[in-house]
Parts: C-alpha cells; structure tokens; sequence
C-alpha cells in the first residue's frame, strides 16, 4: 500500500464519513453494472469465458436498429463477475459442477436444532501409539451434532472401525455422564458419511 493510496482514503473519507468504515471500497452507484440473468446464461453457452461473452453482447448491440446503447467495457464485465459470482459459480460456469464442488460445500444440511441429526464417521489418527508392543495408527469413531457441529460421542479403537466401535460413540453420545455429557440427548435422526468405505462388510 502506497502512501499516495492512504491520502485518497482519507480524503475520501472527510468528503463523506461512509467511506471510513471500508476505505478503498468503490462507491455504491445505481448505475454500476450487475450481472444480470442474461449475462449468466451466455456464461454458461461460452463455459465462462467473459471475453467471448463480451463479445456476444457487442455483437448483439451492433445489430440492433437503432442501435443499442453499448455494453460494458471488458475490465467492467469482469469486475461484476468477480463480484457478484461465488468461486463456485465461476468454477462452474467453466468446468461443470464437478469443479464447482472444489469451491462450494456439496449438498448441505439446512440449519436445524441441536440434537435434531447426527451425523457419524471414522477417520484414523495421525499418530502411532503402542499396542501389544506395536506401533499402530488408532481409529476414532465420532458422532457429530449437525446443528452445532459439537462432537455428542466419541469412541477410540486400536484396530479397524467395526460395529462395535459405532456402538460404542453411539454410547457415549446418548449417556450423560461421559466427557461429552454436556451435548448428550436423544437425536431425531442419524446419518452416515461414507459407511461402505469406512466399515467394510457392516
């Protein structure tokens, strides 16, 4: 940051006190050019090149009769998209929705309330531990609260997760005097996150 860009932010800011509370933010004007539902259907027909649609609203202005009024300039076009578009949505847009997952979380729970789901998982540790005079890699089994995201259950096992590791988070979870008594209850609903790969022949 310059010092001359520090002067203009202040300057900004003695024309109109707004403009302190995010210095360097461009002015909110009505007539800013947005992205309209038109500009994101020629997005996704060019695969997200915002040059080829720039070109196809130039092309569209031209032919008109009278003449159009003429699009936005390229660095115009561009910056609305980096705006009003997500990283996911421009992923998109340009390589479908396998790289829009990269950007955006994938089918997301609706808010709920606590203890309303559960969600369960194994995920093995990253640290060796001795067992029987062996290092090993330890599995947890956890049980998660999908509204407040609070571990309710939680149990370690030296060896693969199995029926009776679930059973025993699950035990922990609904018990009120383990660790994890304070997010303890009965839930509505319990769902797994990848149960084939992580317990195979459950």
């Amino acid at each position: 940051m310059t010092q001359r860009t520090v002067w203009r932010w202040l300057a900004a800011a003695e024309r109109d006190e707004s403009a302190a509370a995010e210095p360097g933010a461009r002015a909110q004007t009505r007539d800013r050019f947005t992205v309209t539902p038109e500009v994101r259907r020629l997005l996704a027909l060019w695969k997200g090149s915002v040059a080829a649609v720039h070109r196809e609203l130039t092309a569209r202005a031209a032919r008109q009769s009278p003449p159009a009024a003429p699009p936005p300039s390229l660095p115009t076009l561009h910056r609305a998209i980096q705006r009003d578009l997500t990283p996911g949505e421009r992923a998109g847009l340009a390589g479908g929705e396998r790289a829009a997952r990269k950007h955006d979380v994938f089918l997301a729970r609706p808010q709920g309330w606590r203890n309303q789901a559960w969600e369960t998982d194994h995920v093995q540790a990253p640290v060796l531990v001795d067992i029987d005079g062996k290092p090993r890699r330890p599995w947890i089994t956890w049980f998660t609260d999908c509204a407040t995201n609070a571990i309710t259950g939680v149990a370690v096992t030296p060896g693969h997760p199995s029926r009776e590791s679930v059973l025993a988070a699950l035990r922990s979870a609904v018990l009120r005097e383990t660790p994890t008594a304070r997010s303890a209850g009965c839930r509505r609903k319990c769902g797994w996150t990848a149960a084939r790969t992580s317990c195979p022949g459950q």
